[in-house]
């Protein structure tokens, strides 16, 4: 499998505080990789670091492509123009392919159109920011940031501000781009979300604990020692992995380790 990015021995910190110690990381073309641990872990260091929006103290973060419009990041909160309609906003994700004075080709108007399709925001595209909910908000700069057309995506807590639906229309949406040939970097805080993605990277203190598929990296054990409270894996009907505290999971529940 093609490698996209990778991260070497990745060291980062700010001041006397280490945020990330010795990380090593491969991301693939067409994986959907989720990064999961409790506050403070590093995940969004991570990102920043992966994206190049902050430096490495040691060891180094490499792309295959060092062109812009090839790497899409979201920030976990991000202030938007409350002036901008929806589509302006997600226009703004073909700069890096038509530069900041051209006007869009018919090429970018398609890409727009098919990032707000992708993410049930067309119905939006004639409102301005300032009057949609966080949620909306959420979904209109992913559209952005599909408009881009990017081979790596990175995405920083895309759910927090979404309901159950959206949450896993979200997922769906990520999911296609993966085997549509992106590699998709998502930050997640539901375990049971991160459950459903090829890979999950786990990280405490600063540290990559574990990675590998959901089913050998999310267990009971190590999940209740990570976060310092008791976790329970357990399968649904459908045979998807669930997390959940032990105080909330049912009795009998057949949890997997």
């Amino acid at each position: 499998m093609s490698i996209v990015a990778c991260a070497q021995a990745l060291t980062v910190r700010y001041g006397s505080r280490t945020a990330l110690y010795e990380v090593n990381l491969e991301l693939h073309v067409g994986e959907l990789v989720s990064v999961v641990g409790p506050n403070g872990a590093g995940k969004s260091t991570l990102l920043k670091a992966l994206a190049g929006l902050i430096s490495a103290s040691s060891g180094r973060v490499s792309r295959v492509s060092a062109e812009a419009h090839k790497l899409a990041y979201l920030a976990q909160s991000e202030r938007l123009p409350g002036d901008f309609s929806a589509r302006e906003l997600v226009e703004l994700g073909r700069i890096a392919h038509s530069g900041l004075w051209r006007r869009l080709s018919a090429k970018d108007e398609l890409a727009v159109e098919g990032a707000m399709r992708r993410t049930s925001t067309l119905e939006l595209a004639d409102r301005e920011l300032g009057s949609l909910s966080g949620g909306e908000q959420q979904r209109v700069a992913l559209a952005r940031a599909l408009a881009q057309e990017p081979r790596l995506l990175l995405l920083d807590e895309p759910t927090s501000h979404l309901d159950l639906r959206h949450q896993a229309e979200l997922l769906a949406v990520v999911r296609r781009e993966a085997e549509g040939g992106t590699c998709v970097v998502v930050v997640l805080h539901d375990l049971s979300l991160a459950a459903q993605t090829d890979r999950c990277v786990v990280l405490a203190g600063g540290v990559l604990r574990a990675q590998g598929r959901p089913d050998a990296v999310l267990n009971a054990e190590s999940l209740s020692q990570i976060y310092e409270t008791p976790i329970e894996v357990v399968r649904t009907h459908a045979g998807e992995l669930a997390v959940i505290p032990t105080r909330f999971a049912p009795t009998n529940s057949g949890a997997t380790t």
